[in-house]
Formats: structure tokens, C-alpha cells, sequence
């Protein structure tokens, strides 16, 4: 799991990664909050939390605080036929799926990548395919 949640830590890791498809969505996200939001720092508008194989639900719970796979407002969790995603929209990028969740009335908000692989938590690619 890679989580980002500053300018330089985004900046850094964009030159790390291997994963083209990737670096290509980071960059084009962060290009237009750096556009749309010239002069403020990007840790006061989102946290980039990338989901890899082999990273579970648990740990994305631990990073963020919270559960992908509970919905906060009802406590309906993924798998329940009341069960609603508590993100803004979803898009799958055919390799990546990108989610985003805002967490409070200023706009912040979490911009998740969840990689479509085999070892990607499964709980995790079935919500975002659903």
C-alpha cells in the first residue's frame, strides 16, 4: 500500500513508480487539483491511497481510520443487499479503478487507486466492480 498525503511524498513517489498506467493517473489527478487549486497545498485537499496486491482491507482501515467496506452513514457493510459505497464515483481505467470519497464540507477528500489483479483483496476488487 502506497499513501500519499503531501506534495513532496506525491512528487517523490511519482519518479519511483514502475506501474506506467499508474503514474499516468497520479500525474493527470494531480495536475488538475494543482489547477483547479493554485497556491494551496495538496494535503489540505486529498490523500492518494494506492491498494496493491497483497494489501488487504485491514490494512487500507488502518492507513485511513475508517472501513472501504462499511458504509459510515448506516453501518451496512459490502456484501449486505442494503449495502451502498460511501464514495463520490468510481471509474475503472482498465487495470486501475479510482475512487474517490470526500470527507468533509471544505472538499478534502480521499483519492483511492485499487489495482485489478488476482492478489488485490478480493472484498475490495468485488465492491469496485460492482
Amino acid at each position: 500500500m502506497i499513501s500519499l498525503r503531501t506534495s513532496t511524498a506525491i512528487h517523490s513517489t511519482l519518479n519511483l513508480l514502475a506501474d506506467n498506467q499508474l503514474r499516468s493517473l497520479l500525474t493527470e489527478h494531480l495536475d488538475q487539483l494543482t489547477t483547479a487549486w493554485e497556491g494551496i497545498d495538496l494535503s489540505d485537499l486529498t490523500h492518494f491511497l494506492i491498494i496493491q496486491p497483497g494489501d488487504t482491507a485491514a490494512d487500507a482501515e488502518h492507513e485511513l481510520g475508517w472501513s472501504l467496506l462499511v458504509n459510515p452513514v448506516d453501518g451496512a457493510r459490502f456484501g449486505d443487499p442494503a449495502f451502498t459505497p460511501s464514495w463520490e464515483w468510481i471509474e475503472d481505467h482498465g487495470g486501475w479503478f479510482e475512487a474517490v470519497y470526500i470527507l468533509s464540507d471544505d472538499g478534502f477528500g480521499i483519492s483511492l487507486f485499487v489495482q485489478d489483479h488476482p492478489e488485490t483483496d478480493a472484498n475490495i476488487l468485488a465492491m469496485c466492480r460492482s
